[in-house]
């Protein structure tokens, strides 16, 4: 059985670290059968001089959020041009405008982003995370790719179509979700909710009707494919790895990091022994051991990199689309 234990990464540099932070620490987790004095949670020094470079080099990542915090309160505010490719965009898409969802997705970025500064402050006293890190990380890569993802294509076509296929992916995630809540009341009468069931389920079906009849107009307009005509809806795997091209970043790369830390923000002891670093410290001779798992230095920084980088560039780049002139015979049906 793997025993689990948190450790603290941490020491004080003198004022010689880069970042001349003092004690950063972090969290080990003790895999044990939970009967031997080395089970638990524990928070321990590091001590390795790359694990350490590696740190500082996250802090300085960190430390440049407020700046594109700053820069992207400034685009947010800026309206969209007259006849700017924004502008265009939006009339294209109706009233669920591309740039409604867009500066949503930025904002939820740029609010899990400055809770990464607060799990992992760039400067004073440190103690990283064991896993809370990578769940705030994903939520931030998630929502800066997708912005990106929507706004990338220089086809305008393009991007409505993808804003499209982004608003079927979410209208289809809320009429799940509805459908099971009905499900669970329909089998547990004593909820006292059965009363509800039929106006809910008529409301239901009026709300997603609106909304699908939203995407299907969008879509005859500009001569798009109807992503509602389809069994599958777009995926962040798909959304990341193909908004990585405008970043720079190979697409294969982006995806993976997404992958990997999707992994460690559920309880996947899998992901676990694969993904974070792991020291065995007693072998006890009947096919287990004990172990020390550590939350992974390079892997919390290029996670918070990915999310910077897609942040970063949205950001500008929607503040582009406000203010280009566009092309509103590029909105036609070929």
């Amino acid at each position: 059985m793997w025993p689990l234990k948190v450790r603290l990464a941490g020491t004080a540099r003198d004022g010689r670290s880069p970042m001349s932070f003092v004690a950063p620490t972090r969290y080990i987790s003790r895999m044990t059968d939970n009967t031997r004095d080395d089970a638990g949670i524990q928070r321990v020094t590091i001590t390795d001089e790359n694990e350490l470079a590696t740190v500082a080099e996250l802090r300085s990542r960190l430390a440049l959020v407020p700046v594109a915090l700053e820069r992207w309160d400034r685009i947010a505010r800026i309206p969209s041009k007259v006849g700017s490719q924004m502008a265009l965009d939006n009339a294209a898409s109706g009233w669920r405008q591309v740039s409604h969802g867009i500066t949503q997705q930025l904002h939820h970025a740029a609010d899990t982003l400055r809770a990464l500064t607060v799990l992992i402050p760039p400067e004073g006293p440190l103690t990283i995370p064991y896993v809370a890190h990578y769940s705030v990380a994903r939520s931030a890569l998630e929502a800066a790719s997708l912005a990106l993802w929507v706004l990338a294509p220089d086809d305008p076509r393009l991007r409505v179509h993808r804003h499209i296929r982004n608003a079927w992916r979410e209208v289809s995630a809320d009429a799940e979700m509805t459908a099971a809540a009905m499900k669970a009341i329909a089998a547990d009468p004593a909820m006292g909710l059965t009363a509800m069931l039929d106006k809910g389920r008529k409301q239901t079906k009026a709300w997603k009707s609106k909304h699908v009849a939203q995407i299907r107009a969008c879509a005859r307009r500009t001569g798009i494919a109807d992503p509602t005509e389809s069994n599958r809806t777009v995926g962040f795997a798909e959304i990341v790895r193909d908004a990585s091209a405008a970043t720079g970043v190979r697409a294969a790369y982006a995806e993976m990091v997404w992958r990997e830390i999707s992994g460690l923000c559920h309880p996947s002891m899998m992901r676990s022994v694969r993904a974070m670093d792991i020291e065995e410290i007693a072998d006890h001779g009947d096919g287990t051991f004990s172990a020390m798992f550590t939350s992974n230095a390079a892997k919390g920084k290029y996670s918070v990199d990915a999310a910077f980088l897609a942040f970063t560039t949205a950001v500008e780049l929607f503040g582009v689309r406000k203010i280009t002139p566009g092309d509103p015979c590029a909105y036609t049906p070929a």
